[in-house]
C-alpha cells in the first residue's frame, strides 16, 4: 500500500493517541514494546540527533531488541495503520521543533504528591530517549563533550540511562528528585536541538555529495524521501538544515 505523503504529517487526534497506546498494551506486541512515553522519547532522540538514521534501524527497535518482538498484526491494513500512526506522530514532534523549540512538551507521566501537587515523572520518556541516541552513541560525543551540551545531556542522561554511577544513582533515589529533573525536559530538548542544527546540515551536505559520486543518480526534489519520514525529499533532507 502506497501511503500518500499528506497522510503521515498530520497530527495524531487524542483519540489516536490512545488508539496508538492501546496497541502498543496489547498481547499483539511483546514485553519489549516501547509505550508511548518511551515512544516519545525514542523519537525525540532519533528527530533532534545529530544523524539521519536509517528506518530499518529505528523503526524495528520501537517493538524490541530481537526480531521475535515484531507484532502479530492481525491484517497488513493494521499494520498499514499503526505504521501511518507512528510516522504521523515521529512527524507531529518533528514539526513541534520545527515551528518553536521552546514549545515543545513531551509525554510524560504524572501523578498527584502527598501535597495535593501534580508532579511529572519522566524516567520512562528519558529511558526512551536514551535507547535512541543509543543507536548512533559515538555520533553524540561533541553534545557530550562540550559544557554547555553536557549540562542540557545529563538530566536525560540521569533519569534514562542503567549506566549512571553509583554517586549519579543518589541523584535520582526519590521520586522529588526525579521530579525536579524531569522538569528540565524541554529545556533541554530545545537547547540539543539548536545544538545538532549546524552539525546536521554539514552532515547531511557531505552524504548528498557523497551519494551523487557514488551513484550518479540526481534524487527528484519532488521524489520521497528516502530517510523513511514519509515527506517530499526538498521539503524533507533536502530542506538541509531542517530535521527529517
Amino acid at each position: 500500500m502506497i501511503t500518500s505523503e499528506l497522510n503521515l504529517i498530520s497530527p495524531l487526534t487524542k483519540a489516536e493517541q490512545d488508539k496508538l497506546q492501546q496497541f502498543l498494551l496489547t498481547s499483539t506486541t511483546s514485553n519489549e514494546t516501547m509505550l508511548l512515553d518511551n515512544l516519545n522519547g525514542y523519537l525525540t532522540a532519533i528527530a533532534i540527533g545529530p544523524t539521519t538514521l536509517p528506518f530499518d534501524l529505528w523503526f524495528s527497535r520501537i517493538w524490541g531488541p530481537n526480531e521475535e518482538d515484531m507484532p502479530n498484526f492481525a491484517s497488513q491494513e493494521e499494520a498499514q495503520h499503526i505504521f501511518n500512526l507512528i510516522m504521523r506522530y515521529f512527524n507531529s514532534i518533528i514539526a513541534v521543533l520545527e515551528h518553536d523549540p521552546d514549545s515543545f512538551e513531551p509525554v510524560l507521566d504524572s501523578y498527584i504528591s502527598p501535597e495535593g501537587e501534580k508532579c511529572f515523572d519522566g524516567e520512562m520518556w528519558a529511558y526512551g530517549f536514551i535507547e535512541g541516541v543509543n543507536l548512533c552513541q559515538q555520533d553524540w560525543q561533541p553534545l557530550i563533550e562540550d559544557p554547555e551540551g553536557k549540562d542540557a545531556f545529563l538530566p536525560l542522561f540521569l533519569l534514562g540511562s542503567d549506566e549512571i554511577s553509583p554517586e549519579q544513582e543518589k541523584l535520582v533515589e526519590t521520586r522529588m528528585q526525579t521530579a525536579a529533573l524531569s522538569k528540565y525536559i524541554p529545556e533541554c530538548i530545545a537547547f540539543i536541538y539548536r545544538f545538532w542544527q549546524p552539525y546536521r546540515l554539514a552532515m547531511l551536505e557531505r552524504t548528498v555529495a557523497k551519494q551523487a559520486r557514488r551513484d550518479g543518480v540526481k534524487v527528484g526534489r519532488n521524489d520521497p524521501c528516502s530517510c523513511g519520514s514519509g515527506k517530499k525529499f526538498k521539503k524533507c533532507c533536502g530542506a538541509a538544515a531542517d530535521l527529517h
